[in-house]
């Protein structure tokens, strides 16, 4: 008998492939398809890259030897910046991909600061520490494994709106996480001319 064991409590995803003779029969042919089946998956997870992997606009790969992405890593790391100064205390980040409406990332709230094990969008503040007044720039992973649609808001300034596609990599046969930069607009005051 053959079981498939994804480990939950593990920082990766790793699957545990468990062979066991059919009850009353030891047989050394039962964990045969368990060693295919390992072999398979280990083939899989590792990966077999020979050239660079690549980013995309607003993006760039980074990972182990020939590009390819060595260890886990966020599907995209946004870096959030304001033009004249620090980010809004009250910066607002939503993400929406396929399988969930992640739960909103506002600056100025702890209460809404998740870690991985709570959510897909991790932002880079101390639970330790107040919520930033003057922060430069607010770092966000996005967790996700595909399109990902994100929206940033912030007293101030226009609200972002703007869909990220995953890279694919041809050569690592995985898609490969990436940076991207946004810059806030600042509101324009339409009975002000300049």
């Amino acid at each position: 008998m053959l079981s498939l064991d994804l480990s939950e409590g593990h920082p990766y995803p790793v699957a545990f492939v468990v062979a066991r003779p059919p009850p009353g029969r030891a047989s050394a042919l039962a964990a045969f398809p368990a060693l295919i089946v390992a072999a398979f998956a280990t083939a899989v997870a590792v990966g077999a890259c020979k050239g660079p992997g690549g980013g995309g606009t607003g993006g760039a790969g980074s990972g182990g030897a020939g590009g390819c992405p060595s260890v886990r890593e966020a599907m995209f790391t946004i870096t959030v910046r304001a033009p004249e100064g620090p980010v809004p205390p009250d910066t607002t980040v939503h993400i929406a991909w396929s399988a969930a409406d992640e739960p909103t990332f506002v600056l100025n709230d702890k209460n809404t600061w998740k870690t991985l094990e709570d959510a897909n969008l991790v932002c880079a503040v101390d639970p330790t520490k107040p919520p930033p007044d003057a922060l430069e720039a607010l770092v966000c992973e996005l967790w996700t494994a595909g399109v990902t649609r994100v929206e940033i808001s912030g007293t101030g300034y226009q609200d972002f709106e703007q869909t990220l596609t995953p890279v694919m990599s041809e050569e690592c046969e995985a898609f490969i996480p990436q940076t991207v930069d946004i810059e806030l607009v600042p509101v324009v005051d339409e009975g002000i001319e300049e």
